[in-house]
């Protein structure tokens, strides 16, 4: 089923357009993610750009589906996963507000992508954004950003994959929760829309892992669950300590 025929297609206001969001290149202090595209690469992802709104748990597209479409997120939030052979699904990354995703290979969707809560995307067609992309080089540049962001938290999630500690993994999975969630407002309050199974099926442990983790982490004071929904860092130094070690 393809994406247009399932949400409410809205104009594009051109002030608001698509953009994108990674750590950029040069030296800096913040290594935090930030918006790369200027009002006039907005507006220009605008004029190709359609707005479709989803509700949750909507399947955008499915693996091997032939790819037409890119997809910029603008709100909300969404996971891209595969189904196994043995029937278990396996969540590859979580995307947020300013990714891009709907790379094809060969022509096909590599993964699943299914909205976690009510999400806003920006859908362009692939060949629209490549003839944008041939014409401007520094949006060229400012995609080749995008893109090595996302080889680096492919990276980190390997990494977590590879701990024998679920404590850490949940651990390294909040801070990058936190990277792509948090906001000045609430300091140390990171964000969880999606579900306990979602992370399980994201960190490779079962339901009774994430539950054990979760207490494990709580019961030595470094997090404080607030609901299903939030988790606030209670001991940063721990925090941050359990997040680097392997």
């Amino acid at each position: 089923m393809a994406v247009h025929d399932l949400g409410v297609i809205e104009p594009v206001h051109l002030e608001t357009g698509p953009s994108i969001r990674a750590t950029p290149f040069e030296r800096s202090l913040d290594k935090a993610p930030r918006r790369l595209l200027n009002a006039t690469q907005r507006r220009q992802l605008a004029d190709l750009a359609t707005v479709v709104i989803l509700p949750p748990r909507t399947i955008v597209y499915r693996e091997d589906a032939d790819g037409a479409w890119i997809f910029f997120a603008g709100a909300g939030v969404l996971k891209a996963f595969r189904e196994l052979p043995s029937g278990k699904r396996r969540v590859a990354t979580f995307v947020f507000p300013g990714d891009v995703f709907g790379i094809t290979e060969g022509g096909h969707y590599l993964n699943s992508v299914q909205t976690v809560t009510k999400v806003k995307l920006y859908r362009i067609g692939i060949e629209a954004l490549r003839d944008a992309v041939r014409e401007d080089p520094h949006l060229q540049f400012q995609l080749l950003c995008k893109a090595i962001h996302e080889l680096r938290q492919g990276q980190r999630h390997a990494i977590l994959l590879g701990r024998r500690d679920a404590p850490g993994r949940l651990a390294m999975c909040f801070a990058m929760l936190e990277r792509n969630l948090s906001t000045d407002d609430h300091a140390d309050v990171i964000a969880l829309p999606m579900s306990r199974t979602d992370l399980a099926e994201y960190l490779g442990l079962s339901l009774e892992s994430v539950s054990r983790a979760s207490a494990a982490l709580e019961r030595r004071g470094i997090v404080k669950f607030q609901g299903g929904h939030a988790v606030k860092v209670i001991d940063r130094v721990q925090f941050d300590k359990l997040v680097r070690s392997l």
